[in-house]
């Protein structure tokens, strides 16, 4: 017997859905954990279908009733934190170990409480992600053949991105353009260090630099997606991390080639 009513069963499916999505789950992983938190709340009758940037879910009663309900997903990011904590709470509402360490509300109370939490939860400090960044731009500098001068100035300019993708992100522009400009501060960067710094060899400081924009998790999706079954989630996966691609090759040889036209 349903716990819930429909509606709310449908509302909390439908949260933990988008959350997994934006913070870069697999299509495959959302609908299992959506069937897991209606299948938690007493609803074996669940269908739905995920994209990228959608979410559509069907629940019914058994009988009569049926629910239907899509949820868009705009925004997408990276928080494999999230993905992870969300799991386990899902698990164990599916396994029925969930329950209130106080004891002071109900299953559903205290699964939307966590869902909220989970949601609005703090992710790392600006400072921690600012040096996470020069540190992946330093080390694959390294990993590329760059000398420790050139991991120094990698490390300053991976720093310097990471910091300045955080308002980046907040311009109303799209993946490519996005990326685009990332990747020209990346080498307006390099280059003015090869003012400062003379004999540093630009190439591996550039690449490192470019590493923190490449679209690992989005390719991986894409695979996953279309092994899984997923063609249409795969495809655009695909093609969502081939312009990301294109953004960053394109904004990293036109900023290249401004530099030689105004500079030479």
């Amino acid at each position: 017997m349903p716990e819930i009513s429909l509606k709310k069963c449908s509302r909390l499916a439908l949260k933990a859905g988008s959350i997994i999505l934006e913070s870069g789950g697999a299509t495959n992983r959302v609908e299992l954990l959506m069937y897991k938190v209606c299948k938690g709340f007493g609803f074996s009758e669940v269908e739905s279908f995920v994209t990228p940037t959608g979410i559509f879910l069907s629940i019914g009663d058994g009988e009569d009733e049926l629910n239907t309900s899509i949820r868009r997903v705009e925004q997408r990011r990276i928080d494999l934190g999230k993905i992870t904590e969300l799991t386990q709470v899902v698990n164990c509402l599916y396994e029925g170990d969930l329950a209130c360490p106080t004891g002071s509300l109900g299953k559903y109370d205290y699964f939307k409480q966590e869902l909220d939490r989970i949601d609005t939860q703090r992710t790392y400090p600006t400072i921690v992600t600012n040096l996470c960044g020069a540190s992946t731009s330093g080390f694959f500098c390294l990993l590329f053949g760059g000398s420790w001068s050139e991991f120094a100035v990698a490390l300053l300019v991976g720093f310097l991105v990471s910091a300045s993708l955080k308002y980046i992100s907040l311009l109303p522009v799209n993946n490519f353009l996005l990326n685009a400009i990332a990747s020209s501060i990346i080498v307006l960067l390099a280059k003015s260090m090869d003012l400062v710094v003379p004999g540093i060899r630009l190439d591996t400081i550039i690449i490192g630099g470019i590493m923190l924009l490449v679209p690992g998790i989005s390719i991986t999706n894409a695979i996953r997606d279309t092994m899984s079954g997923d063609l249409v989630a795969g495809t655009a996966r695909g093609v969502e991390a081939m312009v990301i691609t294109v953004g960053i090759v394109a904004g990293s040889g036109a900023m290249l080639k401004l530099w030689e036209i105004i500079l030479g």
